[in-house]
């Protein structure tokens, strides 16, 4: 009897201890959980001694930095003009080509036109039967004031001659309003320049029918005084309307030129920002000459572009601590050629992954991928 009272007692103690160690257990398994949840979130050291082609550089002091952006000149919108033909007719000839700076009055496009050859016939036609009333009504008032001819032939004769003038008046304003003059029009017709300037486009070509009123192409009646600027994001901080800059072309041909505003939005095809910046004294350059515009940018720190990788959206660098290095994210900015301003997430004395970093974001993704195990 007391041989199985305790063998029951020595069971109670053994179940008793068995469940307080299953009651202990979920905390220590919490624990370990909560400890693997969080690692994701710290930074994922990554080994370099294991991977080739790595070249490292020092972080350098912030400098003020400048870029050169492309750009073109523009006229302003009130010197543009538009070329038109005030008669029908055929194109024969293009005197000028687009681009070609023209004083006024220089012949741009010839035309061949039988409406203006029909005018001009018109009113020599006007112009002869004017004629040939005013000499019958000098011959009639001679004839009245030597008692052989009679008042009404002569009545008869100044109201030939009033009509055959509205007649030919009317001719003449048939030209005049076409901008020609009756004595100097003829079959051909040659549109001229209205302002010293250039042809900035042509709509017509050789042997063309035109209608009287029909757009033949654009001209640009003064030198190009704008210019304008595509910048990509982000804008330049410090850069306010009035600021004043330099604008260069080609030739070596250099400018000053004053920021107008500043843009709000960005532009609807290229997605970038549009400035426009009024240059200051002359020459001027004509519509469309390609030039650079001198930005400034802010001073902060200059990194080479392959040191950057963007890894789930972010941009950052590679930085080395040891022998192992780790992703930070950083602030990009501006590109200046192959370089890109850093605006922050970096400072000067640290030492990153300057080439080859594409390298160390391949094995970032994989780790995080599950594709290689973690050292742990």
């Amino acid at each position: 009897m007391n041989h199985v009272l305790r063998l029951s007692l020595l069971s109670l103690v053994l179940i008793a201890t068995t469940a307080c160690d299953r009651k202990a257990a979920p905390p220590e398994t919490k624990e370990a959980h909560k400890d693997e949840a969080t690692r994701g979130d710290e930074p994922m050291h990554l080994p370099l001694k294991e991977i080739r082609g790595l070249r490292f550089l020092v972080v350098p002091e912030p400098t003020a930095e400048g870029a050169w952006y492309p750009a073109e000149a523009i006229g302003d919108e009130s010197a543009q003009a538009i070329l038109s033909s005030p008669v029908k007719g055929i194109v024969s000839a293009i005197q000028v080509s687009p681009g070609r700076r023209v004083g006024t009055g220089a012949g741009l496009i010839t035309l061949q036109s039988p409406e203006l050859a029909r005018l001009k016939a018109d009113w020599l036609s006007t112009r002869a039967k004017r004629e040939r009333a005013e000499a019958e009504l000098a011959r009639e008032q001679r004839l009245y004031e030597a008692q052989a001819g009679s008042r009404r032939d002569q009545e008869a004769a100044r109201s030939d001659a009033a009509t055959a003038r509205a007649e030919e008046e009317a001719a003449r304003l048939a030209l005049e309003a076409r901008g020609l003059k009756p004595e100097a029009a003829g079959a051909v017709l040659t549109v001229k320049a209205p302002k010293a300037g250039v042809v900035t486009t042509y709509k017509i070509q050789l042997g063309q029918g035109v209608e009287a009123g029909q757009d033949l192409g654009s001209f640009q009646a003064a030198s190009a005084a704008i210019v304008r600027l595509e910048l990509p994001l982000p804008a330049p901080e410090n850069w306010r309307p009035g600021a004043v800059t330099e604008v260069r072309k080609g030739d070596g041909q250099r400018w000053k030129a004053r920021l107008e505003g500043t843009p709000m939005t960005l532009t609807t095809d290229t997605r970038r920002l549009s400035y426009r910046l009024r240059l200051l004294g002359g020459p001027l350059p004509i519509p469309g000459t390609p030039l650079e515009v001198h930005v400034p940018l802010a001073r902060t720190v200059v990194l080479p572009q392959s040191a950057l990788q963007q890894v789930e959206g972010i941009w950052g660098v590679f930085v080395k601590d040891g022998e192992e290095a780790e992703f930070r994210p950083v602030r990009r900015g501006p590109e200046l050629g192959t370089d890109v301003m850093v605006l922050d997430g970096v400072k000067p004395g640290e030492t990153v992954v300057g080439e080859g970093a594409y390298l160390l974001k391949s094995l970032q993704i994989k780790r995080k991928s599950g594709g290689e195990d973690h050292d742990h």
